[in-house]
């Protein structure tokens, strides 16, 4: 399919070029991926595993095989540094419990490039001389400095999340986990379905990297799709948003969508309870902390919150394996309340499990083609989302492995009603 059009349920092609479509959708992810945080207090040990979680053990053997994990670090602005930590402790997990990679142990190589992007290709080019076969990364600023030098050096990049738009149109050696039209795209409007409605009304941070899909692409999807959208783009640091949810109020029915930081939130959710708006309303994770929580209160009974993970699942076997991971290799090391974890949990067990089987000479290029050709697979941590790296999920983005979210409806207390119900992507698959 060549996604240079869109095809719509209208059969209309809108005439806009892949790459600047992949640009503002990649320009999505700054907002919605989960922030680590600066000058937090070291975690407490957390008590004896479960190590009936871990499974049965299944140690490694033979010749190492060099990963390469890439990381943000910590930095005078960002504390990311829980992405050594927890990739660490899955490797120790991994050689002892999942047989490594191919029977063998992984030998983790990590990289701290300190969100500067020269440091970054330095990252990279340490990776490339250490002789890795393939890097793994959760969420890292300046992965455009060290995409391209991996990229050409063959090695691939197994990633959580990235806005690189390069690395979104790669469908020979760039594998990611999140897409981020699932949160744009696929749960505002089935929230608008589901409650019979046509429009939706994009309460958007006034920041290029959020208004810009809207701008650009995103309204001809939501008409391709027959749906109706309005942004409206409020500056950073409004406190009293009244005003402007009055009008969406007074201007017919519609769900709102509300995209920013969780200060932001909390003006747009006091502003729309203030004007008695009872209509459907969703956000994203990242909007609803204990914040947001004390600020709203009970006006968050039945928003909408999508997620990649089940955040708040203690039934969740994934978290549930996480925890234990953290208890039995990194106790006192790891906060498990710090959501960044469990991302690096989704993306090394997900590189692991699409090379189960991998036999023979082990090398970047077998490794690509072995998750090139991986069958459809759960995402650990997914609860009910499935993924498959074969540059089909989402036509517009072939790098992505990973259709659809995780939507649940917040209690009175702002927590999530359990459990998540997985959604399917309302837009095509590539080919």
């Amino acid at each position: 399919m060549d996604l240079r059009t869109w095809p719509g349920v209208s059969g209309r092609r809108p005439r806009w070029r892949r790459t600047a479509a992949v640009a503002a959708v990649a320009a999505l992810a700054l907002v919605g991926t989960a922030c680590g945080g600066g000058d937090e207090p070291s975690p407490e040990p957390t008590g004896a595993a479960d190590t009936s979680l871990l499974g049965p053990r299944q140690p490694a053997s033979g010749t190492p095989i060099k990963v390469g994990l890439l990381s943000d670090g910590q930095s005078a602005a960002i504390d990311n540094k829980i992405q050594v930590d927890a990739g660490q402790a899955l490797t120790k997990f991994l050689n002892e419990y999942r047989g490594g990679l191919g029977g063998r142990p992984i030998d983790l190589v990590s990289c701290e490039s300190h969100a500067d992007p020269g440091l970054a290709a330095d990252c990279a080019s340490k990776l490339i001389q250490a002789d890795v076969q393939v890097v793994v990364l959760g969420e890292a600023t300046a992965l455009r400095d060290a995409w391209q030098p991996l990229h050409d050096a063959g090695i691939p990049i197994f990633v959580y999340g990235t806005t690189e738009t390069a690395a979104l149109l790669d469908r020979e050696s760039t594998f990611v986990m999140v897409s981020q039209i699932a949160a744009f795209i696929d749960q505002p409007i089935t929230v608008a379905r589901e409650n019979n409605l046509k429009k939706v009304t994009a309460v958007v941070i006034d920041v290029p990297t959020a208004t810009s899909f809207l701008q650009s692409v995103g309204k001809q999807m939501y008409a391709d799709l027959g749906m109706e959208v309005e942004q409206v783009a409020i500056p950073p640091g409004t406190a009293d948003m009244t005003p402007q949810m009055a009008k969406i109020a007074a201007g017919g029915p519609t769900s709102v969508h509300i995209v920013g930081n969780d200060s932001f939130c909390i003006a747009a959710l006091k502003g729309l309870r203030d004007v008695n708006f009872t209509g459907p309303i969703s956000t994203l994770n990242g909007c609803v902390t204990d914040s947001t929580r004390t600020a709203v209160g009970d006006y968050l009974e039945g928003v909408y919150m999508s997620s990649p993970l089940p955040l708040g699942d203690a039934k969740d076997p994934g978290l549930g394996q996480w925890e234990a991971i953290v208890k039995t290799y990194a106790d006192g090391k790891i906060d498990l309340s710090n959501s960044m974890g469990p991302t690096m949990y989704m993306t090394m067990l997900a590189m692991r499990n699409a090379l189960e089987g991998i036999t023979g000479d082990i090398t970047s290029a077998t490794i690509a083609e072995k998750i090139r050709t991986m069958p459809e697979m759960a995402v650990p941590g997914g609860g009910g989302l499935k993924f498959q790296c074969n540059g089909q999920a989402y036509g517009l983005t072939p790098a992505v492995c990973t259709r659809g979210t995780l939507l649940t409806r917040l209690d009175a207390k702002g927590q999530p009603t359990l459990p998540y119900r997985p959604i399917d992507s309302l837009t095509p698959r590539g080919n």
